[in-house]
């Protein structure tokens, strides 16, 4: 019995590891067969191919059927005599094929039916028409249609297939040789250029290849045959729509979206230089991971630096194998469940150590029990050590949450800076007169639905730069009058929808004060419309007053309502992030909770105070006081623009899309707008006529902050604009420098609305008229409040 124990622990020990490797096995497959481990995949193979990236053959010529295309004809779909003279064109200059990716399945008229189909006759043997599979009916009717092109159109011409197969999470990776279709195995678009005979099989897209260097010309050159012949003689032609009206885009893992035509052109490259990428099966990838977790596994006697070495190995060979394969030949090689089968391995060998030490220490302690004195110096050593490790351990995880912060303000950021570009363009579409109904409606329903995920965005990047330490204030003279009565109008709908009274007093306060303005709309927006949305009967109102003290003046702002009130208790828990009063209220109102915890650290962060007072019942009080600086007004310049709106303007905009949103924001607010690329073409405007103000981004003005501040004095002294105002997007800790060189620094991004506030704050020279008491008042509820 006693040989026979340790035999029998070894044996024991030698089946839980070989089950052990079953199990990481069969998780890292698990997970990769589920799709889990495809976002890591991509990652691998967008930085395989930016290794192994190169330029296309120069044997295809894409002909872009693109915006400028589509603006020369002024009308789609086209007559088909127009492909018939771009064909006509293209062959003339000594293309080889011209491949088409354009549906000619309807009939159009007669004569221009007879017009392309002359010109394929004229070219027999060069014209690839395209045929597609697409789904039609729906639910139990919805079947494939295959669609060819019309009969006396496809008689001289090639047929080939365009399909596009998009994999389960909505991108494109693999491109097939040839489609089964009723007439049998059709090639590809890609396969048909390069006269390659059809296959069953697909091959994954060499994405290392760069698109954007692929010969490229306008279909309206081409129809007018202005373009160089050297660009088509003797290659491949293919012609598809690049114009986002014509909506043939993809996604794709590396390139973003592309074009239907450019995914044609990148497989067609991919077989031309024999990079149609082949995966492994999935009799390797179980073979490489069973190796990995074998060769991982925790072994009999603790060696962390044999355990480390071999770690270091797998990583090396899991990323470094899968680059050199694909450089030797056209295989692709997943390299993530083998990664993640050594992460579980690694688990799983911290977990055998942490064991092996939990049962060192029990022994020692069984062993060692009647030597207690000793060992209570020992046991006093180990917890110095402990509490030594505690102390790493909580630094670690201060860095932790720190880094945890970091990187939600800047990914809130970086989501806001497109969002806003999103939001700036569908403005500019709204903003088109000839829009279609049906259009605009889709498109203004896009802008309130980004006008919403913006308001979240910004919750949660105010929220983590106030835990990080980093929010800013930048006072500035504003109209407080003109806020006030804004926020008021703002809310005025919603609580007239719900049958409320609101309320609005501000008698007694300064016209222009010297304060943040877009943080006091913020305070204002989110307590107004917290009121209001938990408010279902009476009355809400907004009051602002002065209260004088020998410390100092201070702003009083309070915010009253009739509403569901709030429990003694609850009353400091409701300005912590995330949290409303109770779970009930949760679910009926909706809302993250970041609205009060926002203002409460704003008005902090302001110098001032918010505070709460609330009865269960009975409604709520939320008052702000922040240090009042009222402005005194100044007696405005002989000839001087009274409002922004009578004032003549130049900005200055190097980016083509924020050009856009900017003409777009400004182009009805001003008397007149001229807009320059860059600092040369202002100094040439500059040098014709005067502007009342000039508004710059910084980066036109030059990289480093000394450069940027020599040119914006340089601009200043030049007296060709009375007021300058800089849009920087740098660090926040340079605004001030840059204050005292420009008369306004707005701090990017910031939403149009806000940017026309502040623009509108540099002719604030007398006060606004006064006005004694706003006031909304709906003494009975409407039919449509009854209604609400």
């Amino acid at each position: 019995m006693k040989a026979g124990s340790p035999r029998r622990k070894d044996t024991l020990a030698r089946l839980q590891r070989a089950a052990g490797v079953l199990i990481v096995a069969a998780a890292a497959c698990l997970a990769y067969a589920l799709g889990a481990l495809s976002p890591l995949d991509d990652a691998l193979s967008q930085q395989r191919f930016r290794l192994l990236s190169r330029q296309p053959s120069a044997t295809l010529t894409v002909v872009e059927i693109d915006v400028d295309s589509l603006r020369a004809a002024e009308t789609w779909p086209w007559s088909r005599e127009r492909f018939a003279k771009a064909i006509d064109n293209l062959n003339r200059a000594g293309a080889q094929t011209v491949g088409l990716d354009v549906d000619f399945s309807a009939r159009s008229s007669v004569a221009a039916d007879d017009a392309l189909a002359t010109v394929i006759r004229r070219w027999p043997g060069q014209v690839i028409l395209p045929t597609f599979v697409q789904q039609a009916g729906h639910g139990a009717d919805r079947r494939q249609v295959a669609t060819r092109p019309l009969a006396a159109l496809a008689e001289e011409a090639i047929l080939a297939s365009v399909n596009v197969p998009v994999d389960a999470d909505g991108r494109v990776r693999r491109y097939p040789n040839g489609f089964e279709t009723v007439d049998g195995l059709r090639p590809s678009m890609a396969a048909t250029l390069l006269g390659r005979s059809p296959r069953a099989a697909s091959f994954l897209i060499d994405y290392g290849l760069d698109a954007k260097a692929i010969n490229r010309i306008s279909f309206q050159d081409v129809y007018a045959g202005r373009f160089d012949p050297a660009l088509v003689r003797g290659k491949n032609v293919l012609i598809g729509s690049t114009a986002i009206e014509l909506g043939d885009q993809f996604a794709t893992p590396k390139r973003g979206v592309l074009q239907g035509v450019y995914i044609h052109a990148l497989a067609y490259e991919s077989l031309l230089a024999g990079r149609d990428l082949r995966p492994l099966g999935w009799p390797f990838l179980v073979m490489a991971v069973i190796l990995t977790a074998t060769f991982l596994r925790p072994r009999a006697k603790a060696d962390y630096g044999s355990a480390l070495r071999r770690h270091v190995l797998v990583l090396t060979l899991a990323l470094g194998l899968p680059v050199a394969l694909q450089a030797w030949a056209p295989i692709s090689v997943d390299a993530a469940p083998v990664l993640v089968a050594q992460g579980l391995s690694l688990v799983w060998l911290v977990r055998t150590e942490l064991k092996r030490r939990a049962d060192s220490v029990i022994e020692a302690r069984e062993t060692h029990l009647r030597q207690l004195a000793d060992h209570m110096r020992e046991s006093r050593d180990r917890i110095r050590v402990a509490h030594d490790e505690l102390a790493v351990a909580n630094a670690a995880l201060d860095r932790a949450l720190r880094a945890r912060t970091d990187f939600l303000a800047m990914t809130s950021h970086e989501i806001r800076t497109p969002l806003n570009g999103v939001m700036g363009m569908t403005q500019v579409i709204l903003a088109d007169p000839n829009l279609p109904a049906g259009v605009r409606e889709k498109v203004r329903l896009a802008h309130a639905s980004g006008e919403t995920m913006l308001a979240l965005v910004n919750d949660l990047l105010d929220v983590a730069k106030m835990e990080s330490g980093t929010i800013s204030i930048a006072k500035a003279r504003m109209d407080l009058h003109s806020l006030f009565d804004e926020t008021l109008a703002l809310w005025s709908d919603k609580a007239r929808a719900k049958g409320l009274s609101l309320y609005g007093d501000r008698a007694g306060t300064p016209s222009l004060i010297e304060e943040d303005a877009g943080r006091l709309r913020q305070i204002l927006f989110n307590l107004l419309g917290n009121a209001i949305k938990f408010t279902d009967k009476g009355q809400v109102s907004l009051t602002a007053g002065v209260d004088a003290s020998d410390a100092g003046d201070q702003l009083v702002i309070q915010v009253s309502d009739s509403g569901i009130g709030i429990a003694p208790e609850d009353i400091e828990r409701i300005f912590e992030p995330f949290t409303q009063a109770d779970a009930s209220t949760t679910r009926k109102h909706e809302g993250t909770g970041l609205g009060l915890a926002i203002c409460r650290r704003l008005a902090v962060a302001m110098g001032g105070t918010l505070v709460a007072e609330s009865e269960i019942g009975s409604g709520s009080v939320f008052t702000v006081r922040l240090p009042l600086r009222a402005i005194c007004t100044k007696g405005r310049q002989a000839g001087a623009p009274e409002t922004l709106s009578t004032a003549s303007a130049l900005l200055v905009e190097g980016n083509p899309l924020a050009r856009g949103v900017m003409k777009a924001t400004l182009s009805d607010r001003v008397a007149s707008l001229e807009i320059a690329a860059s600092l040369a073409e202002a100094l040439s405007a500059m040098a014709l006529r005067n502007y009342d103000v000039l508004l710059v981004e910084g980066k036109v003005l030059g990289g480093l902050p000394d450069e940027l501040i020599n040119n914006l004095r340089h601009l200043k002294k030049s007296g060709a604009a009375q007021r300058v105002a800089l849009m920087w997007g740098g660090d926040p800790g340079e605004v001030a420098a840059l204050s005292e060189v420009a008369d306004l620094v707005v701090q990017k991004p910031i939403s149009p609305a806000e940017l026309v506030e502040r623009l509108d704050g540099l002719f604030m020279t007398s006060p606004a008229p006064s006005a004694e008491v706003y006031k909304d008042i709906l003494s009975q509820p409407t039919e449509e409040g009854r209604a609400a």
